[in-house]
């Protein structure tokens, strides 16, 4: 009984503690530059579209990537310096901007095997220290103290695209993931 104990334990060890991890951690051959990223994580689901994100964080510099599985055939495409934006509780906007050009593809916007003949998109974006401090309180805040902070939480992204932009509100669970990944990086 013990070991049945035991190796359930272990199965579910993966959905008890928060799945947000440091992915790779490595030295860039050329810039010789630290380079880590966190896992990709399930983001958003909604008719529209599904996403998946991981941060990145290169020397002092932190990116936000986006894998996007669209339901629309039509090509998307983003241009160098088109915004994705946070609307946080109070009003306030955390906007980045792509440092690239990026055009949708099949299976572009898949983790795995799942969405991989799907049409999709995978986006970069740059985040300034302003907008780093704004999508993050402090992680280790008692659930009390963070109540007082919630107005600082993320609630609707919109993301920039041509020919259109997609928008989509976001649980607090989404809002978790991302305060998460940029501990897990400054760590």
């Amino acid at each position: 009984m013990k070991n049945k104990i035991l190796i359930l334990s272990l199965l579910l060890l993966p959905y008890i503690i928060d799945a947000q991890k440091l992915d790779e951690v490595k030295v860039d051959p050329v810039t010789h530059l630290i380079v880590k990223h966190t896992s990709w994580e399930k983001f958003t689901k909604s008719g529209e579209f599904n996403s998946y994100f991981r941060m990145t964080q290169i020397d002092s510099s932190f990116f936000f990537e986006i894998r996007i599985i669209l339901n629309d055939p039509k090509p998307m495409e983003v241009k160098e310096g088109q915004e994705l934006i946070f609307t946080l509780a109070n009003g306030e906007k955390a906007t980045l901007k792509s440092f690239k050009n990026y055009s949708s593809c099949t299976g572009c916007g898949a983790v795995a095997i799942a969405g991989n003949t799907l049409p999709g998109i995978q986006i970069g974006y740059t985040i300034n220290k302003n907008e780093l401090e704004k999508l993050r309180i402090n992680p280790e805040l008692t659930k009390e103290q963070y109540e007082k902070h919630k107005k600082s939480q993320i609630e609707h992204i919109k993301i920039n695209l041509s020919p259109k932009s997609i928008e989509h509100d976001l649980s607090e669970n989404s809002y978790y993931q991302i305060r998460k990944a940029i501990r897990v990086l400054k760590d």
